[in-house]
């Protein structure tokens, strides 16, 4: 089959203004930069008209796809299974649990009718809707950001966003559900308190219930009280967080002021209490992305809720990463990196003078420690990364290492439990397996019957069976070893043919752990294609020395890892030469449209980059976990570290690009559309010739991605997947 055909030099036109952008260079002093589509960044009716025709243009091309539909309708029916949680006890006396039948909009919040765990092996959903999210909006758009239920069982609060939220408050006795088909008003139960502007922020409740912590921005204009709120639209950085107390009841204008830091404007906070006897408030405060933080400790038993908290400031350098664990009256638990790059386990006693640091779980020179929760009274639930390959251990409070949960397996693992509950969940998920919970009763004194699966995913289209994951190793441009993850149908065959999807993210110290995803299963079986995940340097899998690797001025060894491993697939005859598609969203979004710039021509069959960082100068040094902003800056190593490696910056002009598909969200305020817009505007300004399509998909009323629809996605996956097909010329293999 051929690719769909294409003809160049017909882009929409886009105005070229003669804006230019001054940056302090430590090497080249002022330097002048050309800003032509600078007027992209701010919403306008010459922008939106731009993105209007712009989305038209490419949903044109898309069309061209016979298969499209065909593609979409399989992806639909492979997602349509059933999807939950691990059920999680509540101080009202039931267990909570999210589960969506299938192609829900968003995922309901479901408990049990008492006490009791809920049974799943017998007929049924196991308890009643206490939550419908899919009751806030018409078209399924409006999701829980954040959400956290009061220690006396009574409140439940929630925050509904795109990306910036608003927080709410209910009743526990008042559910959120649909009577007789009828969508109920959320507004109706709910208490009449709204607390607004808030971004990257937990809710954190005192132990009394009678209000909790959360962090807040300045008021913004774009925030308004009105279905027409601009986050995502504007481009204004998020700076100046706050951390407030609110008390239930009452109205936002009255909440207490807690910490600030005008001398600090790009600090965010992240407040949380102690969980047994809610005596301690910690304050952990980062600046960047860099995994440091400081640490304060408040003795609420001493101190009134307000500015003039009194805080001891346990760590007031941002040297290693601190997170709190748990705690046993003044003893703290703590997991960290300090002078550990694969982390380890601490403790702090609040009563030693000398606040000595005493490793408790040393750090392993050939495992990530990747996390840690206290469970029942006396345990830890430990996940150790070996290789990007989960291992869950049971560990006792003394820091001796008691058991190693399912051996046998093979993927990655998520901990549900605390320390006033016995029982703990891990749900466990792979390539090939779309998620089993098991439950470990830590009460239970058989040992062989501590361990019980407790519940089970099915997926009605897609057999799982029929497909096989392996883990290979290649070696980089400067002979670094990395792993890579490989999926296939059992129809596939490996002699040099096959078509590939390879993705890659490479930044923020995040681990890509192996996952389930019936879009890009169904993919693989309709294509006759493999999947590859390389775990390159930049992300989190072997800790801090590997994130360490691919940042700033050694970012270039994360593009070179990516494209290593495209020439490791054609080279083993994985995939065929000029059949490999590369794909990433958000930093990895970043990698995709830099390796289409720095790779040699013909390297890839195509490329998707999906809410990408593509203008480096215009991303902020301390952009929070990725949460990028617009700002132009003065910092001296700005053009030195980013002016090499941007993508808008290094469109090349001599030689042929690979089809090449953008996709933003016109709500997006993590990594805001501005990025996208300049970036395509620019390529098909350069390279109106270019004999494949450069162009650029525009998601309206939608955010970074958290919390999208189930319908969106699956038209996305439709989008990006059938893009690929086209631009390789596949043919449908499927039924």
């Amino acid at each position: 089959m051929s690719p769909t055909p294409w003809i160049p030099n017909q882009y929409p036109t886009a105005r070229r203004s003669d804006r230019v952008d001054v940056y302090k260079s430590e090497k080249r002093g002022q330097v002048r930069v050309p800003d032509p589509y600078q007027w992209l960044e701010n919403q306008s009716d010459e922008t939106d008209k731009w993105t209007t025709v712009q989305d038209e243009f490419t949903r044109a091309y898309l069309n061209k796809n016979q298969d499209r539909t065909k593609l979409e309708k399989e992806i639909r029916a492979n997602t349509d299974y059933e999807k939950f949680t691990a059920p999680s006890f509540k101080y009202d006396g039931r267990w909570y649990w999210f589960y969506n039948s299938g192609l829900q909009a968003q995922s309901v919040l479901y408990r049990s009718k008492d006490e009791a765990l809920p049974d799943f092996s017998k007929e049924g959903l196991g308890g009643e809707i206490y939550f419908d999210p899919n009751s806030l909006s018409d078209d399924g758009t409006a999701a829980i950001a954040t959400s956290s239920f009061s220690r006396s069982g009574e409140y439940y609060a929630y925050g509904i966003s795109l990306d910036f939220c608003t927080i709410y408050v209910r009743h526990t006795r008042d559910p959120l559900a649909s009577t007789d088909g009828q969508r109920e008003d959320h507004h109706a139960k709910r208490l009449p308190e709204e607390i607004r502007f808030v971004k990257f922020s937990a809710i954190t409740w005192t132990h009394d219930s009678k209000g909790f912590f959360y962090q807040r921005f300045p008021d913004r204009g774009s925030q308004g009280l009105t279905p027409e709120d601009q986050a995502g639209i504007e481009t204004i950085d998020d700076n100046n967080a706050m951390v407030y107390y609110h008390a239930v009841g009452t109205p936002q204008s009255e909440d207490i002021l807690v910490v600030k830091d005008a001398e600090h404007p790009e600090w965010l906070w992240e407040a949380s209490v102690s969980e047994l006897d809610g005596r301690y408030l910690y304050m952990s405060v980062v600046r960047d992305t860099a995994r440091k933080n400081l640490l304060w400790v408040c003795d609420l038993e001493e101190n009134a809720i307000g500015p003039n908290i009194k805080w001891e400031k346990l760590i007031d350098e941002f040297d290693a990463e601190y997170r709190v664990i748990a705690n046993d009256g003044t003893k703290m638990y703590i997991l960290t990196n300090e002078n550990a790059p694969r982390y380890k386990v601490i403790t702090i006693d609040l009563a030693d003078p000398k606040r000595e640091r005493k490793d408790l779980i040393p750090e392993e020179k050939d495992a990530f420690l990747d996390d840690v929760r206290a469970v029942g009274k006396d345990y830890f639930a430990v996940v150790y990364k070996r290789n990007v390959i989960d291992e869950i251990y049971v560990y006792s409070l003394d820091g001796k290492r008691l058991t190693r949960l399912v051996p046998d397996f093979v993927g990655a693992a998520e901990l549900s439990g605390r320390r006033s509950q016995n029982d703990l969940f891990v749900t466990l998920t792979g390539f090939t397996n779309p998620g089993i919970i098991g439950r470990y009763n830590l009460s239970e004194p058989d040992d062989g019957k501590k361990w019980s699966t407790y519940r089970t995913t099915h997926v009605k289209g897609l057999k799982a069976d029929e497909f096989t994951a392996e883990q290979v190793w290649y070696e980089s441009k400067d002979g670094t070893r990395i792993p890579m993850f490989i999926v296939r149908h059992e129809s596939t065959k490996r002699d040099g043919t096959a078509p590939a999807i390879q993705y890659g993210y490479g930044g923020f110290s995040i681990s890509i752990n192996p996952s389930f995803s019936p879009s890009i299963l169904t993919f693989l079986k309709s294509y006759g294609a493999v999947f590859a995940l390389p775990n390159i340097r930049g992300g989190g899998e072997f800790g801090e020395e590997w994130h360490e690797a691919g940042i700033r001025e050694k970012k270039i060894n994360v593009f070179d890892d990516f494209i290593a491993a495209t020439g490791h697939l054609i080279n083993t005859k994985i995939a065929a030469p000029g059949k490999i598609a590369i794909n990433g969203g958000s930093n990895g979004g970043l990698l995709v449209a830099a390796c289409v710039n720095i790779a040699a021509e013909g390297t890839f069959g195509a490329a998707v980059a999906e809410v990408g960082v593509l203008d480096m100068l215009k991303t902020s040094p301390s952009a929070k976990h990725g949460y990028l902003t617009t700002v132009i800056h003065t910092i001296a190593t700005t053009l030195t570290s980013y002016t090499p490696i941007s993508p808008l910056h290094n469109v090349p002009t001599d030689k042929v690009l690979p089809p090449l598909l953008l996709m933003t969200a016109d709500h997006d305020d993590r990594v805001v559309p501005l990025h996208s817009f300049k970036h395509a505007a620019t390529l098909q300004y350069t390279l109106p010739h270019n004999p494949h399509p450069l162009l650029i998909r525009i998601d309206k009323k939608a955010g970074h991605g958290a919390g999208k629809a189930t319908e969106k996605r699956i038209q996305d996956a439709a989008d990006k997947w059938g893009f690929v097909a086209q631009s390789l010329g596949l043919a449908w293999q499927g039924s």
